[in-house]
């Protein structure tokens, strides 16, 4: 009986020994540890319970441990221990808890059941530990990870990863490969063939053997070729980037790479070749002499076929090889002033220039250039204007023959209408002594009819004189235009017409039918109106001459004119003749009524002034009852 007591207080001692270092072992945990029981408030905590809450033991001893959770985590624990409690343990448990000083944490628990003998719960066991900052590193990866995905769902180039194996079979493929080909991504994983067979036809064998030899050495390798998309036909162009990726050993366990599209560049590419063969062929073909020449000794660097013929050459890779443009200049400072033209005003056009060909023969070119300094180049186009050149030499020396003829005319013009006029005078002066000794003597009616033939005869020579000098001036030179009083020249040339033609009955009625302003006119209107009256005296066989000027205002073509009628009751004009009378080869015929150079004189001075003339008949459809002379002249 001794015995069987002494062996109970043995396991006493030891169950207590056990329990004392179970509990210091709880005690002392790194962990914290806390006992809930069947109502989830707290029996016990250890000490880095308390100093991870913040709390002392005897503010939590005997609280839910739910009021240290926040509401989700409430809701969450109370819903799983009653799981706990059966099943009698839990594992990775996560509840989201706030500190006594309310800073929030995220905790692991692990936790198991104390049962009785009856299999009744007694209490739990648990230990947690702070996962906080793995939390938020794990959230920081994962936003970090989408962050990654969405910036290479969106690059415009597609992403990869593939084996550095034969078929390159693929580990990752960006979906812009899909926009590329029509081919989902997810089809590759599947098919590790299908990756080369989306390559062009034409393209496939150049490019499998280039990536065969990149990978069989291990080296990072550039790709060129053409994909199509299976439903739309379109052709793209990818420039494919892979590079080797080894592992510590050294071993290559994948390729990385970029494809990029290069559809546009290729055909921006191909819009520059074919861009520079039409610049080639317009370079090489031009009817224009083309070159590039060095500015710092004049050889030409490049020229076409035009050009190289300009110098007597008969190929441009025979001009480009001998001919240096500073060895042919006439004028050797010639080069530099062109050269400083371009460098002033960035080009020079039609610069001419006198250089020697291959054979020292002079040619004349005309050189439109501009400089590329920095590149030491002139880049230019000539002209062989030899033959214009020597034409405005000749024009030249044909203007100085012309000038010199034209001033012997002139001296010639000027020698004839003095000796004429003398001649004339001489007679004149004839006549007037026959007239003062025809009381002396006894004249018959035949000689007085001759001297006033002879009279009139001066007269007409004098006019005519008169004329070819005022019609030589007006087309020699420009008119001097002014405002004149149309009125008082007219009252001017009645009252000198009136003492020239005294001996002959005349009759001048002048009419004015509202108050003229001034016309645009000149000296030469005097000479104008004169004529005009002189013309209704001389084509008038009627005893008694009737004349009539008439002033009047007239508006037409938005303007306003001063119209000047002179009516005769003379011979007439018949309406075939009413232009002609105007013209210069005009001939004198008194059937028609025409005066020659006179009416020529006339419109050419009307006509200097801006004004018009004509003439009508002086009574509508019957031409033998005189004729109306029509001027119009702009109001001044």
């Amino acid at each position: 009986m001794f015995e069987v007591l002494e062996k109970n207080n043995d396991k006493e001692r030891e169950l207590r020994e056990l329990e004392k270092r179970i509990k210091l072992f709880y005690e002392y945990a790194p962990l914290p540890y806390q006992s809930l029981d069947e109502n989830i408030k707290i029996l016990d905590v250890n000490q880095a319970w308390l100093d991870f809450f913040g709390y002392d033991k005897e503010e939590v001893i005997g609280m839910c441990f739910c009021e240290f959770l926040i509401l989700e985590s409430k809701e969450l624990l109370k819903s799983r221990f009653a799981q706990f409690k059966e099943v009698g343990v839990i594992h990775d448990v996560e509840y989201e808890i706030v500190k006594k000083n309310g800073i929030h944490r995220i905790i692991l628990v692990d936790g198991r059941v104390e049962y009785d003998k009856n299999g009744n719960f007694k209490q739990s066991f648990c230990f947690f530990k702070d996962i906080t900052e793995r939390k938020r590193a794990e959230e920081e990866l994962k936003e970090s990870e989408e962050k990654f995905r969405t910036l290479i769902e969106n690059l415009p180039d597609t992403i990869y990863s593939s084996l550095p194996d034969e078929t390159s079979t693929t580990l990752f493929l960006s979906n812009r490969w899909e926009d590329w080909t029509g081919i989902p991504v997810e089809t590759y994983f599947k098919n590790p063939k299908l990756f080369f067979k989306t390559i062009h036809p034409d393209d496939h064998k150049e490019t499998s053997k280039l990536y065969e030899e990149a990978i069989k050495h291990g080296k990072e390798f550039i790709l060129n070729y053409r994909v199509k998309h299976k439903d739309t036909g379109k052709e793209i162009y990818i420039r494919d980037h892979g590079v080797p990726i080894k592992n510590y050993k050294g071993e290559i366990i994948s390729y990385n790479g970029v494809m990029t599209n290069i559809t546009d560049l290729r055909k921006a590419e191909q819009k520059l070749i074919e861009s520079e063969e039409k610049y080639r062929s317009l370079f090489d073909n031009a009817q224009v002499g083309l070159y590039w020449s060095s500015i710092s000794d004049g050889k030409f660097l490049e020229c076409n076929e035009t050009f190289a013929k300009l110098f007597g050459y008969n190929t441009r890779e025979e001009c480009l090889t001998s001919y240096i443009a500073t060895e042919h200049y006439v004028n050797p400072h010639q080069r530099f002033e062109i050269l400083e033209a371009i460098r002033s005003n960035k080009e020079v056009r039609g610069y001419e220039i006198l250089v020697t060909k291959r054979d020292d023969t002079p040619i004349w070119l005309s050189i439109s250039a501009r400089m590329f300094e920095k590149e030491n180049r002139v880049e230019g186009a000539a002209i062989d204007i030899t033959k214009r050149k020597k034409a405005e030499q000749e024009l030249k020396e044909s203007e100085e023959r012309y000038r010199k003829a034209y001033g012997k005319a002139d001296f010639y013009k000027d020698l004839l209408a003095h000796d004429v006029s003398n001649i004339f005078n001489n007679i004149n002066a004839s006549v007037q002594l026959m007239k003062i000794w025809k009381d002396d003597y006894d004249v018959s009616s035949k000689e007085r009819k001759m001297i006033e033939i002879i009279k009139q005869q001066l007269e007409r020579g004098a006019s005519l004189v008169s004329n070819v000098r005022k019609l030589s001036e007006i087309e020699e030179g420009e008119m001097l235009v002014k405002s004149i009083d149309a009125k008082k020249v007219l009252d001017k040339v009645i009252e000198g017409f009136r003492s020239r033609f005294h001996e002959r009955e005349i009759e001048i009625s002048f009419n004015t039918f509202q108050e003229i302003t001034n016309v645009v006119g000149g000296v030469l209107l005097i000479d104008a109106f004169e004529n005009l009256l002189i013309n209704g005296v001389i084509h008038n066989d009627s005893e008694k001459i009737r004349l009539w000027i008439n002033l009047s205002k007239v508006y037409q073509e938005d303007k306003n004119f001063v119209k000047i009628e002179f009516k005769d009751n003379g011979l007439g004009i018949i309406d075939g003749r009413k232009n002609p009378i105007f013209e210069r080869n005009y001939k004198n015929d008194r059937s028609t009524g025409g005066m020659g150079i006179g009416l020529s004189l006339v419109k050419t001075i009307i006509n200097s002034y801006g004004g018009q003339l004509w003439v009508e008949n002086r009574v509508v459809g019957d031409y033998s009852q005189g004729s109306n002379f029509i001027i119009l002249l702009k109001e001044g």
